[in-house]
Formats: C-alpha cells, structure tokens, sequence
C-alpha cells in the first residue's frame, strides 16, 4: 500500500512537472517562430494563397521540388544499398573487433558535414585523387567532372546520411536467429536466394525505418547541394534560403518551408507510429552488442563478398576524413594530393589570423551555452516524462525530438524571422537559443535511455527515509544517470560546433562562428586554413568522444563493482 502511494504521489508531485521548462522553452523558440512563419505564407494584406500557387506554378520551383524528390529517392536507396554489407560485416565480427569497427562507422556520422563535404571536393575535383588514379590505371585519358553535379551531390549526401541506415539495420541483424540461417544453408539455399528469401525479409524492418530517416533528412538538406552541385541540382531548401537572403520574399519562403515541413512530419509520424523514433536513436547508437555471427569460424562465398564489400563501404565512410590531414600540411595553395613540401603554415594561419581566432572563440562559448541550456532542459525534460503514463510520455517524447526532425533550413529562417525584430540577430544568444533547440533532444534522449535502467527502488528507500525529492536527486538518481547526461552533454556540444545552416542566419560578420567561416571560404575562394581548421575539428571530435566513452566505462565500472 505504502509503494501504491508513494507511486501515485511522484505522478503528481513536482518532478512529474520538471520537463515544463523544456516544453516553454521549445513553445518560445521553436512553435511560435515556425508558426509566425508559416502562417505569413497565407498573408499579403490579407488572406491569400497565391504564395502556394506561385510555388506550384513556376516551372522553377516545380523543378526544385522534383530535384529534391529525385536526389532524396536516390540517396536513400543508395544509403540502405551501402548500409547492408556494412551492417552483415559489423553484425559478423567478434565483440571486440566489432566495437572498434563500430567506433570508426560512428565517427563520420559525427564529424562536421562540412567538413566532409570539403574532403569529398577534394577528393573529386578534376586534379583531385580519384581522377588521378582513375588516369593512371589508364581508364580514362580526361578528368571526369564529379563535382558540383548530380554525381557530387549523391556522393556527399549518401557519406552523411547513409549512418541512419546503418545504425537500426545493425540492430535488426543482431536480431535474426542464427539457426534459421544455418537452416536455410543446410537446405542448400544460394548466397543469393538466402538473402532474397531469409535475411531481407529479416532485416526489412530496420531497413525501411532507416530509410525513412534518410528520405526525412534528405528532403530538407543545404549544406552538400549548394557546395558539391551544380544549377540543375537545386533543391527545395536552397530556393528557401534565396527568397530569404536575394529576395526577401518571405511569404513565398514561408509557403515552400510549410510544404517541405508538411512532408517531413508525415514522414516522421509513420516512423514514430512503426518503429518508435526516440528508442530506435537512443538504443541503436549507443554501443556494439553481441553480433548474431559470434561464433562464425569461416565465411561462405557470399558472406566472403559481404563482408569486403562492407569493409570498401568503411574505407567511403573514412576516406574523406584521413585524407585532409595530410592535405593541412602542404604546402601548395591548392587542394592537392600527394602535397609537393609539407608545412605547418596553415596551421601558423588559424593561430594568429584574427578573423579565425574570433570566430572559433564565438564557437566555443555558443557552444559551452548550448552545453549548458540543453543539459538542464534535457535531463529535467526526461526525469519529468519518466514520471508520465506511457501515451503521456510517448507524446512527449514526439514532441521534444521534433527539433532534430524538422529541416534545418526552416528552423533557421522560422528563428530569423522571430529573433530579427527584437534585436537578437547580431549576438552570441541567437545562434545559442538556436543550438540549444536542435540539441536539446539529444541529451533528453541520451537521459531517457539511461531512466529506462534506473532502479526505482533506490527512489523509494531514499524518499522512504526522509531525504527530500532534490536531495535524493542529488544524492541517487543524478549519479545513476550522470553517463546518460555526459553523453548528451558531448552530442550537443558538436551538434553546436559543427552547426552551419543555423549559423548563416542567426550570426553576422562579428558573431560569424568558425563552421560558418568555413562554409563561406570553401563556398567563395580557395584557403587551405579551411583544411587546416577542419582537422581541427576532427581531432576535438574525437577527443571528445573519446572523453564520453572512458567515463561511460568508468561509470559501467563503478556499477559493477557495487
């Protein structure tokens, strides 16, 4: 009787209530900025819908939307087609072996789109290493153009995007039964017919629901079209940002934005509805299991192409990344491989250039109040849902996760538009209330996960013998879930970091942050600073992420050992 009314009373009491902070938070800057923009797209003097009739109209705008249904189409049938011997060999690989290969999937995914969108201009301009090699293997007599192209753009997006496929099709390969395969082999099923007739069907489900993610995402996508296209590969997310920035047409931007936001949240409720979106991210990234190809001795023919098929998908995933650092050390001033002297000058450059130093400065504090925000926001948001009954929760688990679902390029504008007339456009607290938006999810997410193991019982003995609710957090609950903050904590830190399509709107030449210097530099002229800052941000990357792993083994520890 005493755990029944303890029980019904933490559902009432006020840490039931600690994610309203989180649900004013995203009301104030992220509901109310997209639906003032939305709604101007119906206004001009009055009601009006000639915004969506021009939209629909122009054969411009007609050809964007069909760019962006093609591109997406292709980058998601490309991503799952990718992601499927990659996922076989991870799900194949001892423990060991395939935590470490884990970690070198999950590092592009987490690396700056940027700056891997730099590596890829470098790696297929005309001069660039795959024309060369493709010339002295005697394949071709000319550079075939791969850049700023269809060919680039489907490049770029699929080394970005193709990680979401990835992540839950991993998952669904640790799920098949084992004797069901070994069945099937001993019935002398083909390499072929096995997977047509087992394993796809098997896996379908964290396919699709990976695929769904990559479609979701590609729709709305900026950054790679509008460095690695051409003219004929705008999509719908650059003609947003021209009506903002060339022609100030906002209600025509507003009209395009709420067509692509319409596709995004159909899209995103039929994967909520089949898959679950915040389990499917918050348990699928966090670390290798035990592969359901364990105790695999030797490989079929098949398994054999598989798993070198998945280790050329690992070398796409990487190539770009190891190729920059030794390009930051020529000496040319071109992007060129291998660099004819090395140096450090460019590194010498991002040092004492005072237009790189301030901008990294501004990087740094935008990203230690992102840092801050979100932790408070996300954890207390999901202590506060963990109190809830599970279709209470599961709304609001949709609803704090719709940041990192909706396209970027519409927050950017939606916040532009509402931060611009009260003065905040021009400060450091614009692009922070920004980043704190889309990375907030993250650490409620990371802390979700963590809640889900949390005993309940250590709750009610604390409670129990008199300690106040804010000291058992304190003294309880914060501990057990302080992985599940850090983890958050280091997410939205690079989600702040490596942020450029909120940048170019909510910063300007003073506040510029360093993501968005280097948009400008690889978008305008050539600078190997760029190269230089981009390993950079590399290494902090993986230091960081490095830091997240040693203190969640740390913490796993420190459990077991109790």
């Amino acid at each position: 009787m005493l755990r029944h009314r303890s029980h019904s009373v933490l559902r009432l009491s006020p840490p039931a209530l600690a994610s309203l902070p989180l649900v004013a938070f995203t009301i104030a800057f992220f509901v109310l900025p997209v639906g003032f923009l939305l709604v101007s797209g119906f206004y001009d003097h009055g009601f009006t819908l000639k915004y969506f009739v021009h939209a629909v109209s122009v054969s411009a705008y007609l050809q964007a939307f069909q760019n962006t249904m093609v591109i997406a189409s292709l980058v998601t049938i490309l991503s799952v087609v990718f992601a499927y011997p990659l996922a076989y060999l991870l799900a194949t690989l001892r423990q060991t072996i395939a935590k470490i290969l884990f970690l070198v999937v999950l590092l592009p995914f987490w690396t700056s789109a940027l700056v891997r969108t730099t590596g890829w201009i470098i790696l297929l301009q005309k001069n660039g290493i795959v024309n060369d090699l493709l010339r002295g293997v005697g394949l071709t007599d000319q550079p075939i153009a791969f850049v700023f192209n269809l060919t680039g753009v489907l490049i770029g997006m699929t080394h970005v995007l193709m990680p979401f496929v990835v992540l839950p099709l991993y998952a669904s390969f640790r799920s098949v039964d084992r004797s069901v395969i070994l069945a099937a082999e001993g019935l002398g099923a083909s390499p072929v017919r096995l997977f047509w007739r087992v394993m796809l069907p098997l896996t379908s489900p964290g396919a699709i629901a990976g695929a769904i993610m990559v479609f979701m995402n590609a729709i709305g996508y900026y950054i790679t079209p509008s460095l690695m296209g051409g003219p004929g590969q705008t999509m719908i997310a650059q003609m947003i940002a021209f009506n903002i920035s060339e022609q100030l047409n906002w209600g025509l931007a507003a009209a395009l934005a709420l067509i692509l936001l319409c596709v995004t949240l159909v899209l995103f409720a039929i994967v909520q509805k089949l898959f679950n979106f915040g389990e499917m991210m918050s348990s699928g990234s966090s670390r290798a299991g035990e592969p359901f190809g364990a105790e695999i001795r030797s490989r079929s023919v098949g398994g054999r192409i598989s798993a070198g098929l998945g280790l050329l998908v690992v070398l796409f995933l990487v190539a770009p990344i190891l190729l920059i650092f030794p390009i930051s050390f020529g000496s040319s001033t071109y992007f060129t491989f291998p660099p004819p002297s090395y140096t450090v000058k460019w590194y010498a450059n991002f040092f004492s250039d005072n237009k790189w130093l301030r901008a990294t400065g501004n990087s740094l504090v935008i990203a230690a109040l992102t840092v801050v925000l979100s932790a408070i926001l996300g954890t207390s948001a999901a202590v506060g849902v963990s109190r809830l009954k599970k279709r209470a929760a599961g709304f609001f688990d949709a609803y704090f996760i719709m940041p990192m679902i909706v396209p970027a390029i519409v927050i950017s504008v939606a916040l532009y538009y509402f931060l611009a007339p009260i003065g905040l456009i021009g400060s450091l607290w614009a692009p922070a209330l920004g980043h704190t938006l889309v990375a907030t999810p993250y650490v409620f997410l990371s802390v979700r996960a963590v809640l889900r193991g949390f005993d309940g019982n250590l709750e009610y003995a604390a409670l129990g013998l008199g300690a106040s609710w804010p000291t058992m957090f304190r003294r309880v609950m914060l501990p057990a879930i302080m992985p599940g903050v850090i983890g958050g904590a280091v997410f939205a830190f690079i989600t702040s970091f490596d942020d450029v399509v909120l940048a170019l709107f909510l910063t300007n030449l003073k506040t510029r942050t360093l993501p968005k210097l280097m948009y400008e530099g690889v978008a305008q002229d050539i600078d190997p600073t760029i190269v230089a800052a981009s390993c950079i941000i590399i290494v902090a990357t993986l230091v960081l992420l490095g830091l997240n792993l040693l203190a969640s083994r740390s913490s796993h520890a420190r459990v077991d050992h109790r």
